[in-house]
C-alpha cells in the first residue's frame, strides 16, 4: 500500500508539472502528499519569484510538510522543481519523494521542448536518498 501513495504522489507531481511546462515556462517548485486519512494534498510556498531562489521554496514545502506531519500525519509526500540533470545538464523534471517510514528517492526526469506546448520527456533517474520530510523516523 505504502508503494501505491508513493506512486500516486510522484504521478500527481509528475501531471502537475507537465501541465505547468505545457502552459509556457517555468515554475516554482511545489509540493504534494497523502494524509493519514487519504486525502491528497496541494502545497506551494508563497515567496516572489523574483526575489526568491528555488532552494528558498524547497526549504518552505520541506517545513511545511514537517508541519503538516505533526498537525494531520502524513503517509507520503514529495516536492518538484524544474531543474537540470546532473548527467548532461539537460532541462529536467527533478522529483524528491518519500514515504512515512523514512524511505525516500530523487526521480529525475529530462526533457526537451518539441513546441511551446510539446514536451518530449526522457526514461526517469531513480536514485535512492536520504530523508529530508520524514526525519524522525526510527
Amino acid at each position: 500500500m505504502l508503494q501505491r501513495h508513493l506512486q500516486d504522489t510522484y504521478e500527481y507531481l509528475f501531471d502537475t508539472a507537465h501541465r505547468a511546462l505545457q502552459a509556457g515556462g517555468s515554475f516554482a517548485p511545489f509540493g504534494a502528499g497523502i494524509r493519514k486519512t487519504g486525502e491528497q494534498i496541494h502545497t506551494n510556498v508563497d515567496l516572489p519569484i523574483e526575489k526568491s531562489a528555488p532552494a528558498d521554496h524547497i526549504s518552505g514545502l520541506i517545513a511545511g510538510f514537517r508541519k503538516d506531519e505533526e498537525d494531520n500525519g502524513l503517509i507520503a509526500a514529495g516536492l518538484v522543481f524544474d531543474g537540470r540533470a546532473r548527467s548532461d545538464d539537460a532541462a529536467a523534471l527533478c522529483f524528491h519523494i518519500e514515504a512515512a517510514n523514512g524511505s525516500a528517492v530523487e526521480v529525475i526526469v529530462p526533457y526537451q521542448r518539441q513546441s511551446t506546448t510539446e514536451i518530449a520527456f526522457a526514461e526517469p533517474q531513480i536514485t535512492a536518498v536520504h530523508a529530508e520530510i520524514f526525519t524522525d523516523v526510527m
